[in-house]
């Protein structure tokens, strides 16, 4: 499978992965083949690509942290949550712990530990699928760094309920477009404390998971809120979290901002960990994340085209590939590339394959 933008989807290439919408309902099944007016429906829920099996990336898989029916309902349990509480001001912790196991054992049983990224959030369920992917890789970091399986599942639901607060403020105000008003930024800001004060009397979360809550946009400086409180005060899950949350939000497309790449976030985060993240848990959490997610298109510096075939924690930056294509001869070329072995190749950047080759390549290539 291959990692495509819609614009340019052109009709007839096959859906690789399902794609779900904002309430993790089915838009498009896998096999599907694709028709241009998809295109409408995708865009207008924000997804900006999607995954296709095609001739160029025939055999290639993309393996999930957690299977999509987990993350499916993971989703929902949150979202009843918010609805239950909406309604009648009641908590109920009870689908938030189960979910949390779930992706506790899901990520256990995954024997290579490694996030990849392919942002196909909906634009109206970003804040909801933006807790499950905090849970998922506060979780990894947590087996990482040695955590028992208690810490983890502390872990995991406190990365599920960082952002509660967030869930109850107007969406006007999360989704706007447009600068925020210094008023509009303060409320924002509050969300750590309306999720504390109406999660922290629950007797079903540990104070770990509260602390989440509360701290996750601390900074070691003392700079965050809402307490302003500085490293030797922010608990390590907290300190888990904010690298966490900063990386998801940085990678996902909002109605105010297209995403960063993988390559580009940690490159500024690294930055952060002078002043703002901490340092040693960053060393941990980079270790688990793909530069480049598996199925993306990756020019590398001998001028040719390859997709990513395989990551391995070991060589994060020195993927499996599959050479496609040579810019140099404008000939396909089919071969398999260890980077890690391949000493004198290495990835410049990832590219859109459709912007490089001609499109009756691609057609042909499609027929043959």
């Amino acid at each position: 499978m291959r990692l495509v933008p819609l614009q340019h989807l052109y009709g007839g290439e096959i859906i690789a992965k399902d794609i779900f919408d904002e309430n993790g309902n089915l838009l498009l099944a896998k096999n599907t083949k694709f028709k241009n007016f998809y295109r409408f429906k995708l865009e207008e829920r924000g997804i900006s690509r999607v995954y296709i099996t095609d001739y160029f990336s025939e055999g290639i898989e993309v393996k999930d942290v957690i299977p999509d029916k987990i993350r499916v309902q993971s989703l929902k349990s949150i979202k009843d949550m918010v609805s239950l509480f909406k309604s009648t001001q009641k908590i109920k912790i009870e689908k938030i712990q189960n979910a949390a196991m779930e992706i506790v054992d899901s990520i256990l049983e995954n024997k290579e530990l490694l996030y990849n990224v392919a942002d196909l959030k909906t634009k109206d369920n970003y804040t909801y699928l933006h807790c499950i992917n905090v849970s998922i890789l506060c979780v990894m970091v947590g087996i990482k760094m040695g955590a028992n399986r208690e810490y983890l599942e502390k872990l995991a639901i406190g990365g599920i309920l960082h952002d509660f607060g967030k869930l109850l403020i107007p969406d006007e105000i999360l989704n706007k477009p447009d600068k925020l008003s210094n008023e509009e930024y303060e409320i924002i800001k509050r969300h750590t404390i309306i999720g504390y004060e109406i999660l922290k009397e629950s007797s079903m979360l540990t104070p770990i998971s509260k602390v989440m809550i509360l701290l996750h946009h601390e900074r070691i400086d003392g700079s965050g809120y809402p307490l302003g409180v500085s490293k030797d005060n922010i608990h390590e899950s907290a300190r888990i979290c904010a690298i966490c949350d900063v990386f998801d939000a940085m990678t996902s497309t909002r109605v105010y901002k297209k995403a960063f790449s993988v390559v580009d976030t940690l490159s500024e985060m690294e930055e952060m960990t002078k002043n703002k993240l901490d340092a040693d848990i960053f060393k941990v959490f980079r270790s688990i994340i793909s530069y480049y997610p598996v199925g993306s298109t990756v020019l590398l510096n001998d001028n040719t085209i390859a997709i990513v075939e395989q990551n391995r924690p070991d060589y994060i930056d020195a993927p499996i590939v599959r050479v496609i294509f040579d810019l140099n001869t404008q000939q396909e070329v089919f071969k398999q590339v260890d980077l890690h072995i391949e000493k004198n190749l290495e990835i410049e950047k990832e590219i859109v394959l459709e912007e490089y080759i001609d499109n009756s390549c691609i057609i042909k290539a499609k027929e043959g």
